[in-house]
C-alpha cells in the first residue's frame, strides 16, 4: 500500500470519526433542546416524522448512493474523469427523478399514513414541509456520498446530511434551533422549518463545490479505459442489491417509531424517543472507533492474516466497550433523575424503556465489529441474510410487543431483534472466516488496540501539520 494511500485512509478515518462525534453531541444538544420546548406530544411527532423522513430518503435513492462511490472511485483511481462526470450525472438524476416522484405520492398519501398507520393527525398540516424535507436531503445525501466517491472524506462529512453524519447540518441545525429556544419562538413547525433551510443550503455549497471540481479536473491518462453507456436501467441494475440491504438496515433501526406511534400515544412515543435516542449514547465510543476499522480489515484479510485480524478486532471492542460499560452502569444507577433533570418531569417515565433499549446495545458491545468484518472481507450476501433474518424477527417481536404493552413492548421488542442480529452476525464471521469478533478485556489485547489506535492518530498528526 502506497503512503499516500495510507495517509489518505487515515485522513478519512479521521474525517468520518470526527463527523460522528459532532453529529452525536448535536443529535443529543438537539432532543435536548426540543424536549424541552416542545409539548411531549409536539416532540413525538417530530421523532416519527423524522425516522420516516430517513426511511423514505433511503427509498429515493434507489441505491445511487452506493452506486457513485462505487463507480467514481474506480473510475477516478484509472484516471477516466469522463466517466466519472457520466457516473454522477446519471445517479444524480436519477436521484432526483425518485425523489420527486416519490414526494408527490407521500404528500397524497399524508394524510392516510399519518391517520391510519402512525395515527398522529397533527403531522398532517407538515405535509409541506415534510416533502421539502425529504427531497432536499436525499439530494444531500447524493451530493456527500459522490464526495465519498472521490475520496474526499472531507467533503463528504462537511456536506453529508443527519444520518451519514454531516458537520454543517448538524452545527447549523443545532445553533439555530438554540437560538430559536433562548427566544421563546420554538414551534415544531419551525423546528422543521430550521432543518429544511439548514439542508438545502449544505446543498447548494455541496453541488457549487462538486461542479467546481469536476469541471476543472483534467484527463491525466490519454489512454484511460472507455466510461461506457450509462443509461438509467445500467444504475438502476447495478444498484438495487445495495439498495435493498441499505433499506433493510434502515427499517431496523428506524422503524421502531412506526410501531409506537401505532400502538400507543404521542405522549408515550416520547418517552420511546427520548430512551432511543440516548441509548446511543452508550454505543457512541464503539461506533468512533469503528469508523477507523475498515481499512485495517481490509488490508490484513487481503493479506490472509485472519488470526491478527481477529485479535486487532477484539481489541479495539474491548477499547471502546470500556466507556460503554461505564455508561450502562450510569444509565442503570441514576437514568430516572437524569432523564428528569435534562429533560424534563415527563421524561422520567421513559427509565424502564431505556433499561430495556441499554439491554439490547449490550448485545452490540460484546459481539463486537462484526458489522464492519463481514463487508469489508466481501460477505455482503451473508450480510444482507443477517440483516434480513433480524429485521423479521424484529417486525414480529415489536407487532407483538407493541399490540400488548405499547411502547414497552416495542422497546422489548427491538431488544430482541437487536438480540438476534448480533448472535447472527457474530455467527456469520465465525462460520466463514473461522474468527471470533466478540470484545477481549485481557490486557494483552487492550495494549494492541492502543497501540494500534496510537500509530493510526500518529500518523495523521504530520500530514495535517504539513498542510498547516
Amino acid at each position: 500500500m502506497s503512503h499516500e494511500l495510507k495517509q489518505n485512509m487515515i485522513s478519512g478515518g479521521m474525517w468520518a470519526a470526527g463527523g460522528r462525534l459532532v453529529a452525536i453531541v448535536a443529535a443529543f444538544v438537539l432532543n435536548l433542546v426540543l424536549a424541552r420546548s416542545l409539548t411531549p406530544g409536539d416532540y413525538g411527532v417530530y421523532f416519527v416524522v423524522m425516522s420516516t423522513m430517513i426511511i423514505l430518503a433511503t427509498v429515493a435513492t434507489l441505491g445511487m448512493d452506493r452506486i457513485v462511490v462505487r463507480f467514481v472511485a474506480a473510475y477516478k483511481g484509472v484516471g477516466d474523469w469522463t466517466g466519472v462526470r457520466a457516473v454522477v450525472k446519471r445517479c444524480l438524476m436519477t436521484v432526483v427523478a425518485a425523489t420527486a416522484l416519490l414526494c408527490l405520492i407521500f404528500y397524497f398519501l399524508t394524510p392516510w399514513f399519518f391517520t391510519h398507520v402512525v395515527k398522529m393527525p397533527a403531522a398532517i398540516g407538515l405535509s409541506g414541509l415534510m416533502v421539502l424535507l425529504l427531497f432536499v436531503s436525499t439530494v444531500q445525501r447524493q451530493l456527500a456520498e459522490t464526495f465519498r466517491g472521490l475520496n474526499d472524506i472531507r467533503g463528504a462529512t462537511l456536506f453529508g446530511g443527519f444520518r451519514n453524519n454531516g458537520i454543517l447540518i448538524s452545527l447549523i441545525t443545532c445553533g439555530t434551533l438554540l437560538i430559536l429556544w433562548a427566544s421563546g419562538a420554538m414551534t415544531l413547525a419551525a423546528a422543521f422549518a430550521t432543518t429544511v433551510c439548514s439542508s438545502l443550503l449544505v446543498v447548494i455549497v455541496a453541488a457549487w463545490t462538486l461542479q467546481r471540481r469536476l469541471r476543472t479536473a483534467v484527463q491525466p491518462l490519454p489512454a484511460a479505459p472507455s466510461s461506457g453507456n450509462w443509461t438509467t436501467g445500467r444504475v438502476l441494475h447495478e444498484g438495487w442489491p445495495l439498495w435493498l440491504a441499505s433499506l433493510l438496515g434502515v427499517l431496523r433501526l428506524q422503524v421502531n417509531g412506526w410501531f409506537a406511534a401505532g400502538f400507543d400515544s404521542s405522549e408515550n412515543v416520547a418517552l420511546f424517543a427520548i430512551a432511543d435516542r440516548f441509548v446511543l449514547l452508550m454505543t457512541a465510543p464503539l461506533t468512533i472507533v469503528n469508523m477507523l476499522l475498515p481499512p485495517v480489515v481490509a488490508e490484513l484479510y487481503a493479506r490472509g492474516e485472519n488470526k491478527r485480524m481477529e485479535r486487532i478486532v477484539q481489541a479495539v471492542g474491548g477499547l471502546a466497550s470500556l466507556p460503554c460499560i461505564v455508561i450502562l452502569l450510569l444509565i442503570v444507577l441514576i437514568g430516572r433523575p437524569v432523564l428528569g433533570t435534562l429533560f424534563g418531569v415527563h421524561y422520567e417515565a421513559a427509565y424502564p424503556i431505556l433499561v430495556i433499549l441499554s439491554v439490547g446495545q449490550i448485545a452490540n458491545i460484546v459481539t463486537g465489529s462484526w458489522q464492519v468484518v463481514l463487508p469489508m472481507t466481501g460477505l455482503r450476501r451473508q450480510t444482507l441474510h443477517v440483516t434480513m433474518w433480524a429485521g423479521a424477527v424484529q417486525i414480529l417481536a415489536c407487532t407483538i410487543g407493541g399490540y400488548v404493552a405499547g411502547v414497552v413492548g416495542v422497546a422489548l421488542g427491538s431488544c430482541v431483534g437487536s438480540l438476534t442480529g448480533n448472535v447472527l452476525g457474530l455467527a456469520a464471521a465465525r462460520r466463514h472466516l473461522g474468527i471470533w469478533t466478540f470484545i477481549s478485556l485481557r490486557r494483552a489485547v487492550l495494549t494492541d488496540a492502543v497501540t494500534l489506535l496510537s500509530k493510526r492518530i500518529a500518523g495523521f498528526m504530520p500530514m495535517r501539520a504539513r498542510d498547516a
